[in-house]
């Protein structure tokens, strides 16, 4: 009799949450079909324009130059702080004024613009974005096209060393400056969010001819070549990725946090435990990092005045992210080795590309258009065909094990582990980068 009265209270709560999660399931699945329904509409409805040569070194002149030059040397950013390396508050002085002095008194423009000239530059509209874009044709006219995303707060000044590396063995190149990055300029719409853009750069591998191809991309590009892959699987071939982190859902950070205590029970092979143990300060190193994503997802405009408006803001804001992401565990204490791995020619070169196009502030809305517009569409698709790509590197922001990954990318081809690199794993392991993209093209070919 007990039986009988228990078995109707225990089953009852079990149906219910099986029902919500139907359906939630359900309306996920409507969201997901009408936003991609959406998309596919917005970008027939743009209308087709010319591709048209473009010089990027006209806009980076010795006039703006010197501008920045004498502005750096006339800054207020004071050297009288007790402990010039403290960096609980952010990037260290000590960072922002050997930056500063460099650009100011030793940085040559004429490297700059040796190196932009090497490749051949071009404009287009698409979407209501006046697009930049680098292209260079290979010698193999078989070889698939390569589409090269960077991120925030990046460049294709990222590329310069990847792209004659890809030339070499015969590929062509596709490489374009996101909206409000680079030498692309702000979208004169808002709404401009990833997922649009991934429409947009679908867009311009048509216009140039290239019915299919690869992507490979970090940072934002990372997630809009996945997007890109989810909305065009006829289309895009096959996807490398160096950041390997679009979502997690609850089995991912229970991996995670069993992996912190019992590595063994998680992670397979060394090279996994040694990626991803030991853990300790995840969450402080996280919290401290993401708080540029904060800031960017809920008030760009408020900070981006006085950044497009300061070289001292774009060395801050700009520079001091891509020296921070490719320091070891991302430690603002150990930058000094960040700006060895990144490079401070490169730091310069893309501080100085944001300052001539004064589209720093532009560069963070992206952020809140993501979130405002795409995250919950992010958070729940996945790839279940497309074959994919990833390369691990130990200064990464964020590390997924192979199994984790599996939420997203259902037909991982490719997953290896290097050991050195981070987040902009294009100039500090170039060869690694490369070599993990060459070899998954022709594994897919």
């Amino acid at each position: 009799m007990e039986l009988k009265v228990v078995a109707p209270l225990v089953g009852l709560p079990i149906a219910v949450v099986l029902f919500i999660t139907l359906l939630k399931k359900r309306r996920v699945s409507l969201m997901m079909s009408k936003k991609k329904r959406e998309l596919l509409e917005q970008a027939d409805s743009w209308v087709d324009s010319a591709v048209v040569r473009f010089d990027p070194t006209k806009l980076i002149t010795e006039e703006v130059f010197q501008d920045m030059a004498d502005r750096l040397r006339k800054r207020v950013v004071s050297n009288n702080f007790k402990d010039p390396e403290r960096n609980q508050y952010g990037i260290p002085v000590n960072f922002v004024n050997m930056v500063a002095n460099h650009l100011a008194d030793f940085y040559e423009l004429n490297d700059l613009h040796c190196v932009l000239n090497k490749f051949n530059h071009f404009k287009t509209v698409i979407g209501d974005v006046n697009l930049h874009f680098i292209h260079m044709t290979g010698s193999n006219e078989n070889s698939t096209p390569i589409l090269l995303l960077h991120g925030w707060p990046s460049t294709v000044w990222e590329f310069h060393k990847s792209i004659p590396l890809l030339l070499k063995q015969g590929y062509t190149v596709v490489a374009p400056s996101l909206p409000g990055h680079g030498f692309t300029e702000p979208p004169t719409v808002t709404g401009v969010s990833p997922c649009v853009v991934a429409c947009i750069f679908h867009k311009l591998m048509l216009k140039l001819g290239y019915n299919k191809y690869v992507v490979q991309g970090g940072d934002w590009g990372a997630i809009i070549g996945a997007v890109m892959t989810h909305i065009y699987p006829d289309h895009v071939i096959g996807l490398h990725n160096t950041m390997n982190h679009i979502h997690m859902g609850w089995r991912q950070v229970v991996q995670l946090v069993v992996g912190m205590f019992a590595p063994k029970l998680v992670y397979n092979t060394p090279q996994e435990q040694a990626f991803f143990n030991p853990l300790s300060g995840m969450e402080e190193r996280m919290y401290k990092k993401f708080a540029f994503f904060h800031i960017q997802t809920v008030i760009p405009d408020t900070l981006g005045y006085g950044v497009v408006d300061s070289p001292v803001g774009v060395i801050s804001w700009i520079g001091s992210p891509l020296v921070l992401n490719s320091a070891p565990n991302n430690n603002a204490a150990e930058w000094r080795r960040g700006l060895l791995n990144f490079g401070m020619d490169n730091v310069c070169a893309t501080v100085l590309i944001y300052w001539a196009m004064r589209n720093s502030q532009a560069a963070m809305r992206l952020h809140y258009e993501f979130y405002w517009n795409d995250r919950e569409y992010l958070e729940n698709f996945t790839i279940p065909k497309v074959p994919v790509a990833i390369s691990n590197f130990p200064n990464e922001i964020i590390h997924l094990t192979k199994f984790t990954s599996w939420r997203t990318f259902n037909n991982i081809k490719q997953f290896t582990y290097h050991d050195h690199g981070g987040h902009f794993a294009h100039l500090d392991n170039t060869e690694g980068v490369v070599g993990d993209l060459v070899s998954f093209i022709q594994m897919i070919k």
